[in-house]
């Protein structure tokens, strides 16, 4: 049996978090991959090499590379230097608020400035022209995108736990 390998009772949690996390994943439109990894990460003891992720999790070379460049650019993992070590090793991100920031600014920012170039195109020049129904359910929309962005940083201020 190889450290870190969960038997029995361990082995049933250690699934368990990980359909969880996999179901998380899925409700918030990220890979199963970033999950697995997250997952991996989360219950590690110590930080871990990109080697001992891939293996651990059971992904592919190319899913561990690409899901953990995701996690690092949402902040939900970080690189870890070991001295006398030529390898990067990973950790998790274990604060609540950090992990919604990261989400956030990766995914949802990007996402509502998109949106609003385009609630900004569907005004230029045609608001005039438009029937009555179409020009309320653009208002409303924009109301729409102007609460949720009012939001964020409420999302943000959650604290750890």
């Amino acid at each position: 049996m190889t450290e870190g390998t969960p038997t029995g009772t361990e082995a049933l949690v250690s699934e368990t978090l990980a359909a969880y996390f996999c179901r998380m994943a899925d409700t918030i439109g990220l890979p199963r991959s970033v999950a697995l990894i997250y997952h991996t990460l989360f219950l590690a003891e110590d930080p871990l090499s990109f080697r001992d992720i891939v293996e651990r999790s059971g992904l592919s070379k190319a899913s561990g590379s690409t899901g953990i460049k995701l996690l690092e650019r949402m902040r939900g993992i970080e690189r870890v230097m070991i001295p006398d070590d030529r390898r990067t090793f990973y950790r998790p991100e274990l604060s609540m608020r950090r992990l919604v920031t990261g989400f956030i600014e990766e995914s949802v920012h990007p996402g509502l400035e998109a949106g609003q170039r385009l609630l900004d195109q569907a005004d230029t020049g045609a608001s005039s022209d438009l029937s009555p129904i179409l020009a309320e359910r653009l208002a409303s929309l924009r109301r729409w995108h102007e609460m949720t962005r009012d939001l964020l940083p409420t999302f943000s201020a959650l604290d750890s736990g």
